[in-house]
């Protein structure tokens, strides 16, 4: 059998397997290797903003952040389990399909074995809603704790008049799903702090991308306990 069918058939198998149960989660060992997936049209030019910010919010926490490589959703599971919903954050109001999360859970599971990374962070412009509750429709991301990995959707994100703005949304959404893997799923309530939950655009563009003093001490405490 070919590596393509056997990776074909892993995630029709695994689609719908990957549990998201965010209290029981095994703790990664720092510093470590994360790898970042483009999964649909997702623009390059993001990437090395993204890797320098996440740098710079998470010190030393990775050894590298690899580029693993771009990826279309597989025709198996482009169907699979999708449902087609009004976007309620565009005003047009149009119906649109979205697809769980653990389909991008499959896809990046896959790479970070291949790779041996302890992190996987997926990017997609496909909507996507969350498998663990199918009530969660048009997420700006996800992070899946027991497994390591976190899909951010561009779908809600993008501003087509300025293209710095929706950069900056990618940028904040990626380090607060990255940020759920380190930390914890609890988020913050400070304003301003990049792990405070986001319901809307606003909100996302009123928070920076940075960690408040109080998140930043529980990074500390991690840093302290993994010794580097």
């Amino acid at each position: 059998m070919s590596k393509y069918r056997k990776e074909q058939n892993f995630l029709v198998k695994h689609a719908l397997n990957l549990h998201l149960n965010q209290k029981t989660y095994v703790k990664n060992l720092y510093p470590c290797y994360l790898g970042i997936l483009f999964i649909g049209k997702i623009s390059p030019s993001i990437l090395e903003k993204l890797k320098f910010q996440i740098k710079l919010v998470f010190d030393s926490f990775f050894f590298d952040i690899t580029f693993i490589r771009e990826k279309n959703l597989d025709t198996c599971l482009n169907n699979l389990y999708t449902k087609e919903e009004f976007n309620l954050l565009d005003r047009t109001l149009t119906k649109v399909i979205l697809y769980p999360t653990n389909n991008f859970y499959s896809i990046i599971k896959i790479q970070m074995s291949e790779k041996n990374l302890a992190i996987g962070l997926g990017l997609t412009n496909l909507p996507i809603y969350s498998s663990s509750d199918e009530k969660l429709l048009f997420l700006f991301g996800e992070a899946n704790l027991k497994h390591n990995c976190a899909i951010i959707s561009t779908h809600n994100l993008l501003n087509f008049y300025k293209s710095e703005t929706a950069e900056n949304r990618i940028i904040k959404e990626a380090i607060h799903e990255i940020g759920h893997l380190i930390l914890g799923p609890e988020h913050c309530f400070n304003d301003n702090c990049v792990m405070r939950f986001s319901a809307n655009i606003e909100e996302i563009d009123s928070k920076s991308n940075h960690l408040c003093e109080k998140c930043k001490s529980e990074l500390e405490n991690i840093r302290t306990t993994n010794n580097f």
